[in-house]
């Protein structure tokens, strides 16, 4: 049987391995969507639709946004981590507590996620 130790080591590794994963999807997502809009704003471009600078200012835009979304997501994701650590260091917490407030967490990251799709 695990000791609480590694129980809560276990835990750490699993919430690492997730935050991997959910940064991963999170930045795919926001390539897809940033080559999605250059590819629509590059159509625009070449049909004549749009000048050369609304063509310059819509891709610098989509770019600000893209570099915005991924700064804002692993400054949350820093600011979380710490907020937990400081949790567990200075409170005495069950796992099961943690748990359940690493799945809420989460479910709000995905919510996030979806709002932004």
């Amino acid at each position: 049987m695990f000791s609480p130790a590694k129980k809560v080591i276990n835990i750490k590794f699993d919430r690492l391995k997730a935050i991997s994963s959910k940064q991963y999807s999170f930045t795919s997502l926001n390539v897809e969507k940033l080559k999605g809009a250059l590819s629509y704003f590059s159509h625009l471009h070449t049909t004549g639709e749009i000048s050369d600078k609304a063509f310059e200012t819509l891709v610098n835009h989509a770019c600000s946004i893209f570099i915005e979304n991924e700064v804002e997501f692993r400054v949350n994701e820093v600011i979380e981590r710490k907020v937990i650590q400081f949790l567990n260091s200075k409170f005495s917490v069950p796992t099961e507590e943690i748990e359940d407030t690493e799945a809420a967490i989460y479910s709000l990251e995905l919510s996030r996620i979806m709002r932004n799709q």
